[in-house]
């Protein structure tokens, strides 16, 4: 007779039911809900690292403020005269480590004025500032091409109250003489950007914030090598 053992029928018993879980419930979103959340989730993890400021000289700005050095003088734009509204005199001051310069306003007999601009009636033009001198320092010091006239974009600052222009010599472009084509028109050439801006489209978030503070004590000097000074030094010669 075939023995049975006492454990053997435990593996035969039923099993208890499975619980089944009720259907999860699907929330659809509508368009705008989920554009409003992707939203969130950008503004979230957001961060300026990595992004870079797009330099204005690769867009147009014709009508930006901008000053033109050539080898004997510079010129300001109409734009940029407009905007320093009850300005007629300026003072050059140059920091020749940072290379940069700044317009600043001034009254018509403080020192080391410049006047800027022609003022008849209520219109205020553009004029062209004879600095032989200055122009020639400033091809020296930024290793300029003698042949070529360079135009800066001006960034309108304020410190203490002043309202001014500061230029990054650096940030340039520059342009070949105008020349006249077979018919006797003048041709205009196109600017010639620095070499290493190829590489970017502009500088850090962080690097562009920090190019715009000024701090007068940091390097800064007037220029002293005004028109009229300049005259009087060729008159010694």
């Amino acid at each position: 007779m075939e023995t049975m053992q006492p454990w053997g029928g435990r593996f035969n018993l039923p099993q208890p039911p499975v619980m089944q879980k009720p259907p999860q419930q699907q929330i659809t979103l509508s368009r705008e809900e989920q554009l409003e959340a992707k939203r969130l989730a950008e503004e979230a993890n957001f961060s300026f690292e990595g992004y870079q400021v797009v330099r204005r000289e690769f867009i147009s700005h014709r009508f930006d403020p901008a000053m033109t050095i050539r080898g004997n003088s510079i010129t300001f734009n109409n734009s940029c005269i407009s905007k320093l509204e009850h300005a007629t005199y300026i003072q050059f001051l140059i920091n020749p480590t940072e290379k940069k310069l700044i317009i600043r306003p001034c009254d018509i007999g403080a020192r080391d004025a410049i006047r800027w601009c022609i003022v008849k009636a209520d219109k205020r033009k553009s004029r062209q500032i004879t600095c032989k001198i200055f122009a020639e320092r400033l091809y020296e010091m930024m290793g300029w091409d003698p042949l070529y006239r360079y135009r800066l974009q001006g960034m309108r600052i304020h410190y203490h109250g002043e309202s001014m222009y500061l230029f990054d010599l650096t940030s340039n472009e520059c342009f070949l003489p105008q020349r006249r084509d077979e018919n006797g028109k003048l041709t205009r050439a196109d600017a010639i950007l620095p070499a290493d801006w190829g590489n970017s489209f502009g500088m850090d978030v962080e690097s562009h914030d920090m190019s715009s503070k000024v701090d007068f004590l940091d390097g800064y000097i007037t220029s002293s090598v005004t028109e009229d000074t300049q005259l009087k030094m060729e008159e010694q010669i």
